[in-house]
């Protein structure tokens, strides 16, 4: 796991980090862009609506897989939170659904291609492929990120059940998303001394940031605390401006709160320490000694299912013979690979009639997809909106007539 995948030298420590799911998600979006446009300017379409329907696509995507989350979720995840609302826009600790991103997406660029009478099929079929792409570009963000992983892979020969049943299963490290769902049903045992206790009870692995903290990482706000109030004590003697003093009161408040989380969080380490007559080094490195069980890496199954799917979809887009076919093939085809994505993932209940709600959607998304096809074959085989783009002519120069495009 590589959640944050290097840091930014001479910058904030709040704002230093530059985390691997985003980064991805940045490639994703990009690479999805320039593939789009290359394949546009080899029909001659028109570059800039490829790049409108991009930016719309991002938007309209982040708040769809944010909403279909939060849909989901609501109850375990949003509804107790002392403020709902924030916690809903609150995306720092993920919480994406990718379904939700084109069920929101192709909606909305199939809104923009009708306001600007652009021709929804050919430009559809020309972004579609590149959907794939950016799937598959995220889902080496979330294997980085340690989100979104397969069920358990072992040896069954192995009366210890700990030996990897293929040669590429992963192990997530202590405290991880997998590690703690696999304790909580049973698949994995832990020592004492990294269990803490409820008042219920209940015995839960210790928080993972707890026992990696160590106090010369947790000092790190206290210095940049104490340089903040030294600086707002100079800028307030030299009478510096209002708006510079009410900046420095605020980040002055924010590192005050992360200084007291700091604080909180050694105690609790030393508290745990102690329970378990282990120094807190020691309590650190027998921690990472404790894995999650070998498991699937479900994300590189998908990634390795987007980019075929990306090839196939790209080819087939040169070689069609009716227009607007890619969209309904990527529907059938992305929810038949998610239907077996699902099937060895562990991450999602099974609370849909016995499937998960990706695996429910996916079913809805196959019928639409052929419902999708049914209606291209009433339609001519090329659509008469698909010109081909013709740029704007030079003073002096005649326009050249655009073609139907092909």
């Amino acid at each position: 796991m590589y959640p944050t995948l290097f840091k930014i030298p001479f910058v904030p420590e709040q704002w230093a980090d530059v985390k691997s799911y985003g980064f991805m998600m940045m490639i994703a979006f990009l690479g999805g862009i320039w593939l789009s446009c290359r394949r546009a300017m080899k029909v001659k379409a028109d570059p800039d609506v490829v790049l409108n329907m991009g930016f719309i696509a991002l938007i309209a995507g982040v708040v769809g897989a944010r909403a279909f989350f939060v849909i989901h979720y609501w109850d375990s995840r949003f509804a107790n939170q002392p403020n709902p609302l924030f916690a809903v826009f609150d995306i720092r600790a993920g919480g994406l659904e990718f379904w939700g991103g084109p069920l929101l997406v192709i909606p909305s660029l199939i809104a923009y291609l009708a306001l600007t009478k652009k021709s929804i099929r050919w430009y559809l079929d020309i972004t579609g492929p590149s959907l794939m792409f950016g799937m598959s570009m995220a889902r080496i963000g979330c294997f980085l990120n340690g989100c979104c992983w397969g069920s358990i892979c072992v040896n069954e020969h192995d009366p210890a059940h700990q030996e990897k049943g293929l040669p590429w299963a992963v192990q997530y490290p202590f405290g991880s998303p997998a590690m703690l769902q696999q304790y909580e049903f049973g698949q994995l045992e832990l020592p004492k001394e990294l269990l803490w206790y409820l008042p219920t009870g209940q015995a839960l692995p210790l928080p993972h940031d707890m026992v990696e903290a160590t106090r010369e990482e947790l000092d790190g706000p206290r210095r940049d605390l104490r340089l903040a109030r030294e600086e707002l004590e100079q800028s307030q003697r030299i009478g510096a401006d209002v708006a510079r003093v009410d900046s420095l009161k605020a980040k002055i408040k924010e590192l005050e709160k992360r200084t007291a989380l700091n604080d909180q969080r050694y105690e609790l380490l030393s508290r745990a320490a102690a329970n378990a007559n282990l120094t807190q080094s020691q309590l650190r490195d027998l921690s990472r000694h404790y894995w999650s069980k070998p498991s699937h890496p479900a994300q590189l199954y998908a990634s390795l299912t987007g980019i075929i799917l990306y090839w196939v979809l790209d080819t087939l887009f040169y070689y069609r013979k009716r227009h607007g076919v890619v969209l309904g093939w990527m529907l059938i085809l992305y929810s038949m690979a998610r239907m077996f994505e699902e099937a060895i993932r562990q991450d999602n209940p099974l609370d849909a009639a016995g499937m998960s709600w990706s695996q429910m959607v996916s079913v809805i998304m196959i019928l639409t997809g052929i419902a999708w096809l049914l209606w291209m074959r009433r339609l001519p085989l090329k659509s008469p909106l698909a010109v081909e783009f013709v740029p704007p002519p030079e003073p002096g120069e005649t326009a050249p007539v655009a073609r139907v495009a092909h």
